[in-house]
Parts: structure tokens; C-alpha cells; sequence
């Protein structure tokens, strides 16, 4: 190899690089020298001058380009020639392309120097100058003389013969065919620039996209749309979704295997429209009885047929919602009114609805986040929905079924990681509830029933329960909540200070008594309108406790709560000792038979100063036990005797009263009425005092934002609120819908 420029024989040099060139792609068994071929192109590059020592009229560079550039020109026409002789084309042009691009590949090495020559040639004097290297050449050949050839000269049997052959793997489940993907990647790498580069795709796959990418997607659409159309028409919706499925997996990994990258989500949206979305409608209708059948197979196919198509799942997700909750008020609807006297079958009922669908959304619908939210949606239905009446009372029997769990019973024995367990689920329904302030009240109430008749079965129960309410609402909703228990242990210091104080004066107490010491502002508890007079054997304990409290505790005054209060009595009979359990109330009534075997309903009244109605209720509980004889017990002139023969099998007796739950539970939803509104008000004016300046749209939709934590307050209630502050002179209404606040 000379560095320096010789003369040369062009024609002679080209004609045995050509007799080489000629056996590398037809793989010949010849033995040549790369190093002597690289050196023939990088002579003819560098020659100046023929072996007449004369300068050519074209440079032989331009000579040997336009050489090799004829030789590439022939060869494919040659081959085009040699794929149209077969029958399987496919396989022909396949292993055509195979040898060529190889052979390509190693021919453009050998002109290795013409190519780097291409990047500083300088012949302003030529026309057309040379400018693509040999590989890029013979692709381009191979594009012009064999693709376009065969498309536009042969009614593109190529492409019609891949088509032919993807229809009958569709319809015979054949396997595919590695040609076409061969084929396939022609199109693609006769648009690359360099072959030992990393394809990139974009604007280099023109060519693909236009030639094989756009008839392949045109191919699915027509074979699909037919194929669709019979098999609707022909099998079951279920079948259907099954054969859809099966055929869309098939399809992505065809076009995997087929296709560039690219190209899967085209394939993807042609499947989806003609497998699924012009069919939709149909099997959406199907999804409802599907569910109501309890397919859960044939739902998880529906789910992952309709889940690749715009709103698919939210078109499911809200057929699964309106399932759900049809089921859940059909469910409540079998308890009947029962449900407000069972907590606990209304509160099993929906604990089993709410685990049986988060069951199905896990297993059937893959945990999808809008199946569950659907399942959340439609118990708030269920739960929040009135099923008779005008209101829902979900809150105050979730409250009572708090109290089931929570409160001793001799009935019913639960053991405490069980106990734990309830409450845990009495949350999952809570956060479901809208009225949460309305299941505080009758929570509350509740609580201090337990706390003040010491019948909690746990304090550390009461407290873990206290503690789920404030991780739920936050630590305002659970303040008055947890002031209780202060209060209650507090409670046990001052009884034992009051004792240690009756040691110190030497006193007697003629009556045991246990005497809590509540605030008024965090217990839900109110004086009671009947009047009374504490019977005389209390009287002293009662004020001996009020000087000791006002002595501890100057200037505060005690409230006595006498309807709350409870006691112990022993009842000694000739043969027999019982211990009865019962109000004050009622003590005052039964204390009046230790000066007395008789006495009328009216003397009864003067002395203890309790109304005739109550007096009756409370001598009816008496009566029933049949410790006092009375032939009635609402004339004024009844007499009532004390029953010297009482007997009963019980040592232990709690004298009940048939409780007037209904108007207790009226009373406490019209406090929670009167808090909503002072709460409404409170809101409004934070609102107004942070924003100054707000539109009456813009504050509505503020006020349901902040309350809605609580509860979901109604339009009409939020304006009465509005209007109640202007007249309080808090805001006022200027710009037609617009308030501002008034400092």
C-alpha cells in the first residue's frame, strides 16, 4: 500500500474489485484479501492521474462512486427478479434481505476510505457530487429496486403475503412466522444511517410506519371488525369477553414479535376499538348481572377487558357501587325495625357487607383503587340513606352498640382482644358516617352512663376507643370525651379526702355514699325539671359533703343531680336478707314504708315532692316486683301497701323502669340541632374574619368544606346562618352576593 498518489488503470483496478465484490454476496468460495481489496478503493481514491499520466475528466472518486453505485443498482434488480420467482415470498425476500444487508455491511468496510473521503471532498466543479457512503447506497438500492419494486410492480405481493399469512395464524392458531419479522426490520434499517448504530425510532422509521405499519393496523381493523360482528351475534357476552381477551393478548404479542416498539399502542387502540368500544354499552349491561349472579370469574374478565379503554373503570366502578348498595339497603331491609333495638345485627350486617366487597375487590378487581372507592361510596349510601322516616339512625345505634361492647353484662361474655377487635370494626362504619356530631352526643350520653354507674368493662377499652375517635376526627371532636375520665379519677381523690375529713371531725357517716364531682361544661348532662325532696336519711351526708367541698373548693357551686344518682338497699324480710338496687328516686318512695304499712299516692306525693306522673312510674316498677300492693297506680287516692310476703328467688334485685328512650333520643337530636347552628355561625365568622371579602357561592362551598367533619350541613341551614349574622351586624351584604366582615 503507496501513501503516495500513482497512475493508474481505473477500468482494469474496478473491474477485479467488481469480480470480488460480485463473490462476497453470492457468498462464492473465494479466498480475497480484505487488506488487498481496502487497498484497491483507497488507490482509486487518491490517484490523481491515468497510466497516461494524464488528469481524467472526472475524478475517479465521482468515477468510482457512480461505478459502485450502477453495480448496486443492477444486483437488486436482479434479486427483486429472483424473489418473484417463488411461491413463498416472504421466506425469499427474507433470506434475500439476510445476505445482502450482511454482505453490505462487509463491503462497506472494504470501502472504508471512500466513505471517510465523502466527509472533506471539495469538487465545486462537479454537479453532482457524491455524498453517501456505500452502506447507505445499497440500502437505498434495496428500498428503490426491491421494496418499491414488489409494491408498485407486483401489486405488492409482499405485503399481501404477510397479511395472508397473519390471517391464518389468527384463524388457525398457527405459529408465528419468523420472516415477517425479518421483513419487518428491512423496513426499518434501510432508513439507518450507520449500521453499527443503535437504531433509533422516529424519523428514521418513515418508511416502516408508511409501508408495513400502516397496512398492518389497517389489516387488524378490517379482520377485527368482521370477526367481532360474528362472534357477538353468534356466542354469550361472557364468551365474548373471554375470546376478546385471548385475542388482544395474542395480538400484543404478535406485534411484539412483528413490530418495532413503537408501534404496540397503535395496535393496542385498534384492537380496543373494534374489540371493545363499539360494543361498550353491550357489556356494561352485562357487568349488572354478572355481579348479581355472582360471576366473580366472568367479572374479572369484564374488569380486564374494560380496564385498557378510556373510562372503562369508571363505568364499572359505578355499576359495582349501585350493586353494592342495592345489596347493603336489602340487607338492612331484613332486619326491619329490629335494628334499632339489635345494635348488634345492624352493626354485623354491615361489618360482613363492607369485608364481603373489600373481599371481592381485592380478589376480583386486583385491589383497584376505584372498586374500593365504590365500596366506600355506597355504604356511606347504606349507612347515611333513612330506610323509613326522614332521618338515618345509624349514629345513635352505632353509639348503642359501643355501649353493648363496653358495658358490663351478665348476659353476654366477651373476652377483651374480641372486644377490641368490634370496636375496631364499629370505626371501619363510623368513617362512613355524615352525622358525626350526632354520634358523639348519643356517644357521650352513653359514656356517661358507664362511667358514672361504674359499669365500663374496661377503662384501658374505654380510653384505646376514645383514641380511635380522635386518630378519625381530631383532638377537638374527643376533648370533652376524655375530661370525663379526668373528671371520674379525680372523683376518687375527693370521696377519699372527704373521708379522711369526716376522721378528722369524728363523724359518722349514717349512710355509705360514693359522690361525684362533675364539670359541667364537658359532661352532657342537665338538671332535671321534677321537683324533689331528698329523703331525711340522706340530708345530712348531702350537706356534711357540701360544707367539705366548699371548704376545698371556694366559690364553686354544686348542681345535684338527684335523676342520675343510684342506691343500695339491704330489704331485711323475717327469713329472708335481699339487696335491691334502684334511683334515688324511687329510695324516697320505699324509705316512707319504714314509718308505715300504707300510704296514699297523694301522701306519697307531699312527702317526697315528685310529680303524680312520676310517682306512678316509679311505684308501676314496685308493683311488678310485688314489694308494694296497689290495685293501680295513678289515682291520687289509691292506697299503696308494702307486701310483708315478699319472696322472690333472687337475693340481688335491680328494680327497673321502662326508659322513654324515644323522646331521650328526640331531645338530644334537638341539641344537636341547636350546636349545628352555633357551629355554623362559628364557621361562617372564621371564614369571614380570614377572607375579609367572599361571594356567597365561594362561602357556601367553604362552610360545607369545614363542616363536613362533623357533618354535612344543607344549603338552606348554612343560609340561615348568613342571615342570623347580618342581624347580629358579624357581616353584611354588599354587591348583591357578596358579604364582607365587619370588624
Amino acid at each position: 500500500m503507496t501513501l503516495i498518489p500513482v497512475p493508474i488503470q481505473f477500468d482494469n483496478i474496478y473491474q477485479n474489485f467488481e469480480k470480488y465484490l460480485i463473490d462476497i454476496y453470492q457468498n462464492t468460495d473465494c479466498k480475497y484479501s480484505f487488506n488487498e481489496l481496502y487497498n484497491m478503493v483507497y488507490t482509486i481514491i487518491i490517484a490523481k492521474k491515468d497510466i497516461n499520466n494524464e488528469e481524467p475528466e472526472k475524478p475517479f472518486k465521482i468515477q468510482f462512486g457512480e461505478k459502485i453505485t450502477k453495480f448496486l443498482d443492477d444486483y437488486t434488480h436482479k434479486i427483486c427478479n429472483e424473489i418473484i420467482k417463488e411461491d413463498d415470498i416472504i421466506k425469499a425476500y427474507a433470506n434475500q434481505w439476510k445476505n445482502y444487508y450482511e454482505s453490505s455491511q462487509a463491503s462497506d468496510k472494504i470501502c472504508g476510505y471512500y466513505n471517510r473521503s465523502l466527509s472533506y471532498q471539495n469538487f465545486s466543479n462537479i454537479k453532482n457530487k457524491m455524498d453517501k457512503t456505500y452502506f447507505i447506497l445499497s440500502l437505498e438500492k434495496w428500498k428503490d429496486n426491491v421494496i418499491f419494486k414488489l409494491k408498485n410492480d407486483f401489486d405488492n405481493i409482499l405485503i399481501k403475503q404477510i397479511f395472508e399469512s397473519i390471517d391464518n395464524e389468527r384463524d388457525n392458531d398457527t405459529a408465528t412466522n419468523e420472516f415477517i419479522r425479518q421483513v419487518s426490520d428491512s423496513f426499518v434499517k434501510v432508513k439507518n444511517d450507520n449500521y453499527n448504530s443503535k437504531i433509533i425510532y422516529g424519523h428514521f422509521q418513515k418508511l416502516y410506519e408508511d409501508e408495513f405499519e400502516s397496512p398492518y393496523l389497517e389489516n387488524i381493523r378490517n379482520y377485527y371488525k368482521k370477526k367481532s360482528f360474528e362472534l357477538i351475534e353468534k356466542v354469550s357476552i361472557e364468551e365474548y369477553v373471554s375470546i376478546a381477551l385471548k385475542r388482544i393478548d395474542d395480538e400484543v404479542t404478535r406485534c411484539k414479535y412483528y413490530c418495532v416498539p413503537s408501534s404496540l399502542q397503535k395496535v393496542l387502540e385498534e384492537c380496543k376499538e373494534q374489540l371493545i368500544i363499539q360494543y361498550k354499552q353491550k357489556l356494561l349491561d352485562k357487568f349488572g348481572d354478572l355481579l348479581n349472579n355472582e360471576q366473580f370469574n366472568d367479572c374479572t374478565n369484564m374488569y380486564k377487558l374494560l380496564s385498557i379503554v378510556k373510562d372503562g373503570i369508571l363505568s364499572l366502578a359505578s355499576i359495582y357501587e349501585d350493586y353494592i348498595a342495592k345489596y347493603g339497603f336489602n340487607e338492612c331491609k331484613k332486619l326491619g325495625n329490629i335494628k334499632l333495638k339489635d345494635s348488634k345485627a345492624y352493626v354485623d350486617t354491615l361489618i360482613e357487607v363492607h369485608k364481603k366487597f373489600r373481599n371481592i375487590t381485592k380478589d376480583v378487581f386486583n385491589s383497584n383503587p376505584e372498586f374500593f372507592a365504590a365500596v366506600d361510596k355506597s355504604l356511606s349510601k347504606v349507612i347515611n340513606t333513612p330506610i323509613s322516616g326522614k332521618i338515618s339512625h345509624s349514629p345513635e345505634i352505632l353509639a348503642k352498640y359501643c355501649d353493648f361492647l363496653l358495658k358490663k353484662s351478665p348476659k353476654v361474655s366477651i373476652n377483651e382482644d374480641e372486644i377490641e377487635q368490634k370496636l375496631e370494626n364499629v370505626i371501619i362504619l363510623f368513617k362512613y358516617i355524615d352525622d358525626k356530631d350526632i354520634f358523639q352526643k348519643f356517644y357521650s350520653k352513653i359514656l356517661a352512663k358507664r362511667l358514672i354507674y361504674n359499669t365500663s368493662v374496661s377503662e384501658e377499652l374505654e380510653e384505646n376507643m376514645i383514641n380511635r375517635l380522635k386518630l378519625s376526627c381530631g383532638v377537638e371532636y374527643t376533648n370533652k370525651l376524655q375530661r370525663m375520665f379526668t373528671d371520674i379519677n379525680v372523683c376518687k381523690d375527693i370521696n377519699n379526702n372527704f373521708k379522711e375529713y369526716l376522721k378528722s371531725m369524728d363523724i359518722k357517716q349514717t349512710v355509705d355514699s360514693n359522690i361525684l364531682v362533675l364539670t359541667s361544661g364537658s359532661w352532657p348532662l342537665s338538671n332535671s325539671n321534677i321537683s324533689f325532696q331528698i329523703p331525711v336519711e340522706l340530708e345530712d351526708n348531702i350537706n356534711k359533703f357540701a360544707a367539705f367541698y366548699q371548704n376545698e373548693h371556694n366559690g364553686r357551686k354544686l348542681t345535684w343531680l338527684y335523676q342520675l344518682s343510684k342506691a343500695d338497699v339491704r330489704l331485711h324480710m323475717e327469713n329472708k336478707l335481699y339487696e335491691l338496687n334502684m334511683t334515688l328516686y324511687q329510695l324516697a318512695i320505699l324509705l316512707l314504708f319504714n314509718n308505715g304499712d300504707s300510704f296514699t299516692i297523694n301522701e306519697i306525693i307531699n312527702q317526697t315532692l315528685l310529680p303524680l306522673s312520676e310517682v306512678s312510674r316509679f311505684l308501676k316498677a314496685f308493683v311488678d316486683l310485688k314489694l308494694l300492693i296497689a290495685p293501680n297506680t295513678e289515682s291520687l287516692d289509691t292506697i299503696v301497701t308494702f307486701n310483708k310476703n315478699f319472696s322472690n328467688k333472687r337475693t340481688k334485685i335491680k328494680i327497673g323502669m321502662v326508659a322513654d328512650n324515644n323522646q331521650e333520643n328526640e331531645i338530644t337530636r334537638l341539641v344537636v340541632d341547636n350546636d349545628r347552628k352555633l357551629f355554623l355561625q362559628a364557621v361562617i365568622v372564621r371564614i369571614m374574619k380570614s377572607k375579609k371579602e367572599l361571594q356567597h357561592t365561594l362561602l357556601i362551598k367553604e362552610v360545607i368544606e369545614q363542616s363536613k367533619s362533623r357533618f354535612v350541613p344543607n344549603i338552606q341551614a348554612i343560609k340561615q346562618a348568613i342571615e342570623q349574622l347580618i342581624d347580629k351586624q358579624y357581616i353584611e351584604r354588599v354587591k348583591n352576593d357578596y358579604y364582607t366582615y365587619i370588624a
